[in-house]
């Protein structure tokens, strides 16, 4: 087999978990074989990224959630590219991909990253997404999920071919973690000596962070010189300020930040209080930082991070669940490092290597078993 072209379809408005998976693929994947094609659905950073690993990238705006008028023009495009194989990533891209992939008679993979059910700020709009999902699933060749949690899930909805492939975390680098933990806190004026709780993620319901905002409130009554930080931008941003100006608990929101990886070494503590999770790649990058994690036991989060071992896990929502593990790391010195130790060695369990390489092995068996149908 060579010469196969796989056309990578995501919206590409910002760059999360899907994001930083998809440009794994596209960078990583053995151009011996897979030439990787990337089309995004919203004006945003990714097209940007790709195209500077010279990446043949267009971008094919949708007005709303359900506009089919890019579609002429993206499947002329794949057809002159000789894409071979559409891969889609989110529910956009799962409408415009599959529909394609049909039109030009191309098998379609869709790799699920989330829980349809949480991703939306309304329960109407989610309802429509997981319709819509149903109605389109039976296009899809096979389909790819970030944990076993989102497998189950979505063979509920009725999707067939489902393979786990984990998210692959690269090696980061922490040059200097002290110098970093310096500069980062003078840059965003938390003092020195304040124990730092943090999080990084999308300001959206489905992150929880009003969660931890609440139980730092209380645990800051206890521990004087804590420190909440919060990194991230999205549609909560002004409800959780408001609710930060609420409490006396010292805090940053820093908004979007490039490379967000780069201020955990200012943390002390790393909480990820989702409600819904697919994987949490966040977790693996907190893991190689040497932060301890609490994060909620949700999703695929247990499956990266083992209670008790690598962090303490809490039911989502639990503010008293979130306090009481906090209060117990932050008291307890020994078990911070316990989980710190266990967690550095758990991330190795998650590399780029083996998502790309077993991706390409779906890939592969995908395009044999067309090439077959074709032939028969």
């Amino acid at each position: 087999m060579n010469d196969c072209r796989i056309l990578h379809i995501i919206g590409g408005g910002e760059i999360g978990g899907a994001e930083q998976h998809v440009l794994s693929l596209l960078n990583d994947l053995d151009r011996s074989y897979f030439y990787p094609h990337l089309a995004c659905l919203t004006h945003g950073p990714l097209a940007a990224l790709a195209r500077k690993t010279n990446i043949p990238t267009q971008t094919f705006p949708m007005g709303f959630p359900l506009d089919l008028s890019p579609l002429p023009r993206l499947t002329r495009w794949a057809r002159q590219k000789g894409i071979n194989l559409i891969h889609t990533h989110g529910s956009r891209a799962n409408l415009l991909g599959r529909l394609g992939a049909k039109w030009l008679g191309i098998p379609c993979l869709t790799t699920v990253h989330s829980s349809l059910a949480h991703d939306y700020l309304s329960p109407w709009s989610a309802r429509l997404a997981i319709g819509l999902d149903r109605l389109t699933l039976p296009l899809a060749s096979e389909i790819i999920t970030v944990s076993n949690h989102l497998a189950h899930e979505v063979a509920l909805r009725g999707g067939q071919n489902i393979t786990t492939i984990y998210n692959g975390q690269s090696p980061l680098t922490f040059a200097d973690p002290t110098h970093a933990r310096q500069q980062f806190r003078k840059q965003w004026g938390i003092p020195t000596n304040a124990f730092v709780i943090g999080t990084i993620g999308r300001l959206h319901p489905t992150k929880g962070q009003i969660h931890l905002i609440k139980a730092a409130n209380q645990l800051g009554l206890k521990f004087p010189n804590l420190h909440l930080l919060l990194i991230g931008d999205g549609p909560l941003r002004q409800d959780l300020e408001s609710e930060l100006r609420l409490n006396p608990l010292p805090n940053t929101l820093t908004g979007y930040l490039p490379n967000a990886y780069k201020a955990l070494p200012a943390m002390d503590l790393f909480v990820l209080p989702s409600v819904s999770e697919g994987m949490g790649l966040v977790l693996l990058e907190s893991m190689q930082a040497g932060v301890p994690i609490v994060a909620s036991a949700v999703g695929g989060i247990p499956e990266v991070v083992r209670a008790g071992k690598d962090g303490l896990l809490v039911p989502p929502g639990d503010v008293t669940g979130f306090i009481e593990a906090c209060a117990a790391i932050i008291e307890n010195p020994k078990l911070a490092k316990s989980l710190v130790d266990s967690a550095h060695g758990r991330w190795l369990s998650f590399s780029i290597e083996s998502m790309v390489r077993e991706t390409e092995q779906v890939y592969t068996r995908i395009l044999d078993q067309s090439t077959r149908r074709f032939r028969s």
